[in-house]
């Protein structure tokens, strides 16, 4: 049986994410050069029979944080069994953090605490916190806020996490475990604020957001792609939500989708020798991180979802000549803004009317649409962008390119050599028609099946890019959901994309030449 990581890597090709009753898909992206080009690249309209990826099930300490742990049931939305958020996506070292939690029935539970990444030498686990036994009560169900149809569970804070000043930056899951042995979680990253360091890790928290379908109960759960009908069934984009709650729990067992991506990054990073640090995506927004504190910027997973604030720090980043790296496919994609919650808490509440009329676009204000629609292509920026699903029913090979790059050194590859299982889920290409795009080098060019129009199947190329900014900066572009499990997921890992990765992290580090 595939662990949950291996489990969402096989839905994550599949575009789809499993759900109590069904499953729900994502809704075509298109794949203008410009805008009103037709779209291409839809999903497929039912779910594909899963394929189980090779290799060992990783176990031992590091995996006691997941929701199947031995000894625990994973929850689902219809019974809520233990269910709960955190208040911010982010906290800072010396700062504190929210737990808001509902156990049905009401009994007893604990929040344990878990840094992803390398287990420090000399521990045990990566456990580093742990709850006193807390009283749990059913709290309110969650409700649809119109007309953005919102899903919010604006419950009360059940714990405080003071998180101590000596505690090490990174990713972490708070684990809810309730006296019946249900077991749910949610991600959230510790900042350190007053410390420079090699990398800054940013996690996609608003496109976590955005694909979060809580709860899928077949009535009330929404996201910005799908919500239910009134017969119980998945509709698309014509019913979704326009605004979505960070106020609520993620769906199902608490792992946002596509989270596989981001841990692949770090479980693979933290056996480097380079200083890390981590921030949320909301953390740019709010202008919580200094960006030239860092040498460069690395997106880890699929960041599909950027404020005009965001974008703002990415380009402030790259003046500043420090190096970008995105792991992954379709970023900075749909443009959001990020509205407070009806409490009052700033950056609570990730708004993107997509082909709605968006209300608030007026004064000056940016609708909410694809950035190329904005007249900002994200090319400009990453070198290649977004062009479709990937429907093929296994992860095609990368293939090589530019293989005298200095991005491939020590790899021994050729051009045209193929690297396996490292196209999925999603890619980015060149597009030639897009204005004032940055010269770059292609890294990989690799054919792939999508959907075309009429729903026929057509052959397309995937692009690997890295480019130069006008002040020096290096910009990377995986240009596929796949490249990160190459770096450490077991069944897909390959020395060579770890080599290639080194290089290009050495090269904006300034640990190699220039």
């Amino acid at each position: 049986m595939p662990s949950r990581r291996q489990s969402l890597l096989i839905l994550g090709l599949l575009g789809l994410t499993a759900a109590a009753g069904g499953a729900y898909l994502l809704e075509s992206h298109g794949t203008s050069d410009r805008p009103g080009d037709s779209p291409e690249g839809a999903p497929p309209d039912r779910p594909l029979a899963p394929i189980t990826p090779p290799g060992p099930v990783p176990s031992g300490e590091y995996l006691n944080w997941r929701p199947n742990a031995p000894g625990f049931t994973p929850v689902d939305d219809r019974g809520q069994q233990i269910k709960g958020y955190a208040s911010a996506t982010s906290v800072g070292l010396g700062e504190s953090i929210d737990f808001h939690v509902s156990v049905r029935p009401a009994q007893k539970f604990t929040v344990k605490v878990f840094r992803l990444g390398r287990i420090p030498a000399g521990a045990e686990s990566n456990l580093v916190a742990t709850s006193p036994e807390l009283s749990g009560v059913s709290q309110s169900a969650p409700r649809v806020v119109e007309p953005t149809r919102t899903v919010v569970a604006p419950w009360a804070a059940s714990w405080r996490l003071d998180v101590p000043a000596d505690w090490k930056s990174g990713l972490y899951v708070a684990v809810f475990e309730s006296t019946a042995k249900f077991r749910s979680l949610t991600p959230f990253v510790v900042r350190d604020d007053h410390k420079a360091a090699d990398l800054l890790v940013v996690l996609p928290f608003t496109t976590y957001q955005a694909y979060n379908m809580y709860p899928v109960d077949r009535v009330l759960g929404s996201s910005l792609y799908s919500a239910y009908l009134p017969s119980g069934k998945m509709g698309g984009a014509d019913i979704c939500s326009t605004r979505v709650s960070f106020d609520r729990p993620y769906q199902e067992d608490g792992l946002p989708r596509l989270f596989e991506l981001d841990q692949a990054f770090v479980e693979w990073v933290e056996t480097q020798p380079y200083s890390v640090s981590y921030a949320s995506g909301l953390d740019l927004h709010a202008g919580r991180v200094k960006v030239t504190d860092y040498k460069a910027l690395v997106f880890s997973g699929h960041d599909e979802y950027w404020s005009a604030e965001m974008r703002a720090e990415l380009d402030k980043a790259l003046g500043a000549g420090i190096g970008v790296a995105f792991m992954a496919a379709n970023n900075v994609y749909w443009s959001i803004r990020m509205d407070a919650s009806a409490a009052g808490v700033e950056h609570r509440q990730v708004t993107c009317y997509k082909r709605h009329q968006d209300p608030a676009a007026v004064g000056g204000v940016l609708p909410t649409v694809l950035w190329r629609d904005l007249g900002q292509p994200e090319q400009r920026v990453l070198g290649a962008m977004y062009t479709a699903i990937i429907t093929d029913p296994e992860p095609r090979p990368l293939v090589v390119a530019g293989a005298g790059h200095w991005f491939w050194k020590g790899t021994g590859l050729r051009d045209g050599d193929q690297l396996a299982k490292l196209v999925g889920g999603e890619a980015d290409r060149v597009h030639p028609n897009v204005k004032d795009k940055p010269d770059v080098a292609v890294l990989a060019a690799s054919p792939f099946t999508a959907e075309g129009p009429g729903g026929r199947p057509h052959t397309q190329t995937q692009h690997t890019v890295l480019h130069q900014h006008p002040s020096g900066a290096w910009v990377f572009n995986a240009g596929t959901f796949y490249w990160n499990h190459g770096l450490s997921t077991p069944g897909f890992v390959d020395s060579r994309v770890q080599i290639a990765t080194q290089n290009l992290l050495d090269r904006m580090t300034g640990k190699s030449g220039a």
